[in-house]
């Protein structure tokens, strides 16, 4: 099992930017239900689309902050036409994020000036992959948050915060599921951990986001596998190992039929520059 990663070069290089692209591949992507498992960072600079978050439907155009907390179901769904930013934030980064979900347009011109100068920064850094790139990403990620902050105090901000039982349960299981996906726990063993059976466990992931929960663990699985072969020299054998696989032969069907190519092709390819 992977122990917490704590050094902030380490942590910082788990910061991810990506350019919003109304295009038909990225489209096609935004369809997915996903349960967030780092904190979300939005910026609508043109177009629009519709987000849920929790089950809940909101309505967005350009010139739109989102923050998705960690832990949060979010599924988007962007427009064609419409451009922006999105970065992803580790959840055990300590920055000042606001403390619930938000929403909200942004009215004055200046404000849209920090906001996409900001995330310019955070793009430029990841990509250049220069000297001290996480610790860059760190402080560009902590201009974000301040500036998010502000936002949350806006009177312009749209109130998203729905609770229920179901999404309580879900809380908890991608909780644990962030502390324990490099273990070989199954759905039994979460459920049993959650107090509920895992036929409910099931249930619950499959109303809330059309998903089983074997498959959220696959993904989280999958998710650090390509950071660990994205981001680090580790040899395949080390990385299957330490996500709690059985063989690296094991290892390599699974990320095979998840990714759609052998870890060491990713490893070589562009596409793991990207993912």
């Amino acid at each position: 099992m992977r122990k917490p990663v704590s050094d902030p070069e380490t942590l910082g290089n788990r910061i991810t930017s990506r350019a919003i692209s109304g295009s038909s591949a990225s489209r096609r992507e935004s369809r997915r239900i996903e349960m967030v498992s780092s904190h979300q960072l939005v910026w609508i600079t043109r177009g629009g689309g519709r987000a849920i978050i929790d089950s809940t439907r909101h309505g967005f155009s350009a010139n739109t902050a989102l923050f998705i907390p960690a832990d949060t179901l979010l599924h988007l769904d962007i427009n064609a036409g419409t451009h922006g930013w999105r970065v992803s934030i580790p959840a055990n980064l300590r920055i000042p994020l606001p403390s619930k979900p938000l929403l909200t347009p942004v009215l004055k011109p200046l404000h849209q000036r920090q906001l996409s100068a900001a995330f310019a920064a955070v793009q430029e850094e990841f990509i250049t992959r220069q000297p001290l790139r996480g610790t860059a990403l760190i402080y560009s990620a902590g201009l974000l948050a301040v500036l998010f902050n502000r936002l949350d105090s806006s009177k312009n901000r749209k109130e998203l915060e729905k609770d229920s039982a179901k999404r309580r349960l879900m809380r908890r299981f991608v909780n644990r599921l962030n502390n324990r996906y490099a273990t070989d726990d199954t759905v039994r063993d979460y459920a049993a951990d959650l107090g509920v059976t895992s036929t409910h466990l099931t249930r619950v992931c499959k109303e809330t986001s059309g998903k089983p929960a074997t498959l959220f663990i696959r993904e989280k699985t999958m998710e650090e596998a390509k950071f660990l072969l994205r981001e680090t020299d580790a040899k395949i054998g080390v990385i299957a190992a330490d996500l709690g696989f059985s063989s690296p032969a094991y290892f390599t069907r699974v990320f095979s039929e998840t990714v759609g190519q052998p870890p060491k092709d990713f490893r070589k390819t562009g596409l793991a520059r990207k993912n």
